[in-house]
């Protein structure tokens, strides 16, 4: 179902912090994923850098976007890679409290 082209985005550089926070920061990523998916263009997203990622930040980008979209399509077309600590456990939460 995805297209065979990556878009990688490095998250700290595209959002110019390493603190995700906000729900106004969580809606702007979460269009640009909502974007990509609609485009079927699979996306990688790099959190390394990121010191802090909160639950308000992660429920508006990507609790509410686990509940818009197909999972098996979620699934297939987004990528994430250097969450580490509390950040990985909060991402996690999130999502987990969706099914």
């Amino acid at each position: 179902m995805a297209s065979g082209q990556v878009f990688s985005l490095n998250v700290k550089e595209w959002m110019s912090t390493d603190l995700l926070g906000s729900r106004e920061q969580g809606r702007k990523l979460r269009q640009l994923l909502v974007d990509a998916v609609e485009q079927q263009q699979t996306i990688h997203l790099d959190f390394r850098g990121i010191d802090v990622m909160t639950s308000a930040f992660a429920d508006e980008c990507f609790g509410k976007l686990w509940d818009i979209k197909p999972h098996h399509i979620l699934k297939q077309i987004i990528r994430i890679s250097g969450l580490t600590g509390n950040n990985k456990t909060v991402f996690r939460f999130v999502l987990q409290h969706r099914d």
